[in-house]
This record gives C-alpha cells, sequence and structure tokens, in this order.
C-alpha cells in the first residue's frame, strides 16, 4: 500500500528538529526575522568596534579627527573583522588579525539562533531559506557600510565586502541549520564510503599539527621575551598603548601559528621584497616594528634541517588513525606476496584524509598572507598553495611508506620462509 505524498512529506518534516518555542520571542516570518537578526548582528558588532576605536582616539594622540570620522574609521574597522580589504590612503592591507573573526562568528550564530526559534520554521526548505535570507541581508548591510563609511583616504570595497561577509554568513548559518537537521552529515552519503572514512582522521591530524604549531609559537614567545618587550615599548611607550598593542597582537597571533605551521614544513615565508625566511635560507631584510615578527629567526641553525622530523612523524600518525582490516602476508611467488601489500581503499582512505588537511592548510595560509602596504610590503606571509602542496606531498609519503615498509618486509620474509624447497640430489 503506498504512502500519500502529504503523508510522506510530512513524515519528512518531523525528523527535523523543530527550535524551542520560547515565549519570550516574537514570532516573525522568515525574511522578517532574518533581516532583524541580521541588523541585530551588523550593530552589535559596530558597537564593539566604535568602542575600542573611541577609547584609542580619546587617550592616543591624533590630530584634527572629528567624531564622525571616528565613527567610520569604526565602521571600517568592523568590516576588517570579516576579513574585508582595507585602502589607506591607496594602500591595501589584505593580511589582516584573522582572530578577530570571533566576534562576528559569535554575533552571527547567536542572531541566527534567535531568527529560527521567532520564524519557528518547519521542514528543510524553511531552514535554509531562513539562512539564506539572513546572510544576504547580512551581506547587503555590510555593503551600504562599506558605501558610507569609505573616504578618499580610507575606504574598503562594497562588493568584497558583500561577499566576504555574505560568506561567513553562510558558513555560520550552515553550522546552525544542521544542527536542526535529523542528518547533520547528509552530504557526506552522496561521497564513497570508502573516502568518507578518511575524512575524520584527516581533520585530526590537522588539528594535531595545528596544536603542535602553537606549542612551538608559546615556546618561541617566551624566548623572545625580552625582543618583544623591546620592540613593544618602541612602539606603545605608555600603558594604554600597550594594552591596544596587546590586543592587536592577540588578533595577529593565528597569523604567526600559521606562520609556524608553514616553517616546519619547510615552506617559504614572504616578507615584502625579496625577503624569505625558510628552514634552508634567512634573509629577513628590514621587518616591520612589530612585536610578533620578533620570533623570526635571524640566521640559520644548525637543527633546523631536522624539524621536518615533526610533520613526518605527525603524517606517521594518518596510518593509525584510518580504518583498517587485518592484514596477513600471502602468495606463493615474490611479485604475488608483494602486490597483496596493496589496497586500495586504504588508499583512497589515506587520499580523504590529505585532502581535508590540504584544504584547511590552504584555507588557513590565505588568512595569513596577504598585503600590509605597497611596494616592498606588498605581500608577506606563506603563499597558501605551496604551504598545501608541501603539507599533503610530507604527509602522504610518511603515510603512505608507514602502510607499505612493515608489509613488504613481511610479504619478503613469507615468501622466503614459504618458498619452495629444492630436491636435495641423490648420492
Amino acid at each position: 500500500m503506498s504512502i500519500p505524498n502529504n503523508r510522506r512529506i510530512a513524515s519528512v518534516t518531523e525528523q527535523w528538529r523543530q527550535p524551542n518555542d520560547d515565549t519570550q520571542v516574537t514570532n516573525y516570518p522568515a525574511i522578517l526575522a532574518s533581516l532583524i537578526a541580521a541588523f541585530v548582528a551588523a550593530l552589535v558588532g559596530l558597537m564593539l568596534s566604535f568602542l575600542v576605536v573611541m577609547v584609542i582616539w580619546l587617550f592616543a594622540a591624533h590630530g584634527n579627527e572629528s567624531t564622525f570620522q571616528v565613527v567610520r574609521a569604526s565602521a571600517i574597522a568592523w568590516q576588517a573583522t570579516h576579513l574585508v580589504n582595507v585602502s589607506i590612503s591607496g594602500t591595501t592591507i589584505g593580511l589582516l588579525p584573522w582572530g578577530f573573526l570571533i566576534i562576528p562568528v559569535f554575533t552571527i550564530s547567536k542572531t541566527m539562533q534567535w531568527a529560527i526559534k521567532s520564524a519557528q520554521p518547519k521542514s528543510a526548505k524553511q531552514f535554509w531559506a531562513t539562512a539564506i535570507f539572513y546572510l544576504m541581508f547580512y551581506g547587503a548591510i555590510s555593503s551600504l557600510i562599506s558605501l558610507i563609511s569609505s573616504t578618499a583616504g580610507l575606504r574598503t570595497d562594497f562588493v568584497n565586502a558583500f561577499t566576504s561577509s555574505a560568506l561567513l554568513a553562510l558558513i555560520v548559518c550552515s553550522g546552525i541549520v544542521l544542527t536542526f537537521s535529523p542528518n547533520p552529515t547528509f552530504l557526506l552519503t552522496k561521497l564513497p564510503k570508502e573516502f568518507v572514512a578518511g575524512l575524520k582522521p584527516g581533520l585530526v591530524i590537522f588539528l594535531i599539527f595545528w596544536l603542535v604549531s602553537s606549542l612551538l609559537t608559546a615556546a618561541l614567545l617566551v624566548l623572545r621575551w625580552s625582543e618583544i618587550k623591546t620592540v613593544s615599548g618602541l612602539m606603545a611607550p605608555n600603558n594604554l598603548d600597550q594594552i591596544f598593542l596587546t590586543l592587536l597582537s592577540i588578533g595577529y597571533l593565528p597569523t604567526i601559528i600559521t606562520w609556524v605551521y608553514s616553517y616546519l614544513f619547510g615552506a617559504t615565508i614572504h616578507l615584502g621584497g625579496s625577503a624569505i625566511v625558510n628552514t634552508s635560507v634567512v634573509a629577513p631584510g628590514a621587518l616591520p616594528a612589530f612585536p610578533l615578527l620578533s620570533i623570526l629567526p635571524n640566521e640559520i641553525y644548525t637543527w633546523t634541517k631536522y624539524l621536518i622530523i615533526i610533520p613526518v612523524f605527525i603524517g606517521c600518525l594518518i596510518y593509525f588513525l584510518i580504518p583498517r582490516e587485518p592484514w596477513k602476508a600471502k602468495g606463493d611467488s615474490l611479485p604475488v606476496a608483494l602486490s597483496h601489500t596493496i589496497r586500495i581503499r586504504e588508499f583512497i582512505r589515506i587520499l580523504a584524509a590529505l585532502a581535508v588537511v590540504g584544504v584547511f592548510t590552504w584555507l588557513l595560509a590565505s588568512f595569513s598572507s596577504g598585503p600590509l602596504g605597497s611596494a616592498y610590503l606588498s605581500f608577506m606571509g606563506p603563499k597558501a598553495l605551496e604551504v598545501s602542496l608541501q603539507t599533503v606531498k610530507v604527509f602522504g609519503i610518511a603515510a603512505i611508506v608507514t602502510l607499505l615498509i612493515p608489509r613488504v618486509i613481511l610479504a619478503i620474509i613469507f615468501w622466503w620462509t614459504h618458498r619452495p624447497k629444492s630436491p636435495k640430489p641423490n648420492p
């Protein structure tokens, strides 16, 4: 007996977790709830930016800027937290403190949750419609703020403001919507099962190496603390300036961690012009006076060439993290015994893990590089594609060698111990 279409739709609808019906939240249509939520998220972010910029303006040395100019600068600073490129007197600043992404991520997630409670969507289509309305409104508000706040000396591109803000809202809102889905990983069901089996190990390996890079960065900060303190004293002579410089350094801390991450793989850190730093070449040139740059090496140490051992060791862990079936050596000849050491499905899992690591590495390296001025500072940081490919190469070789070498040895031993005995000649 076939199920009527209306009952079939109802059964699918009931699978989605319904938002709590909060009596303190006024119910609005999805489009209006999304507009209100996006406006509140932008307003809260703007108020935080205005508070910080206003305090800096009041206590720091400044010229004849008016309060309205400070408000405009606050709006530009808010857009910078969304990684919107900022132009100062025609000079593009693209290397932004992406640690401050946490501010719009927090405001977007909280207001999107409110929008869902207000709209009370019942089906997948209504959930995703609310998210689409939200990101479109959020991007439009950011674009409008860009047009209003930009001046000849300080500006952002309104198209870049829309795309960056809408993309961030898309990522955050999608995460919120998927928490209500009966199957948050439904997109993975479209991929081959063996490929999906390698995604989680890849994410774990990426997080492990990011943690190792963070610990090494912390150690470098401790070891170079005297140089950092000296540069900070030159840039911020009074206590209030020190506070704001510390906040800015916190925003750039993920950038420096990504630089250390890249350095461990032997990738090149570009510091403007021909200035570069990697494990075999140190030519930093004249660096900008910024405290965190003090951790960069100023000479080649004999032990730096051994740093590659760290990513090689972590790459070996991929083999132990991917799902594996029991393996036994077999075969009546050496070629047959060696052929059984290779399983295509295991290579697919390793490939999936490497894809995850490569994509996340590319993403973070993209955040952590870009222009910090014109001419000499037209590009600073690692090149994202170079770091990503180097990461995949090192991790891939380490994982495959860990997979094959023990099996090849065992296969040879098995063949040798089970080879046919030649008959003894009769006396």
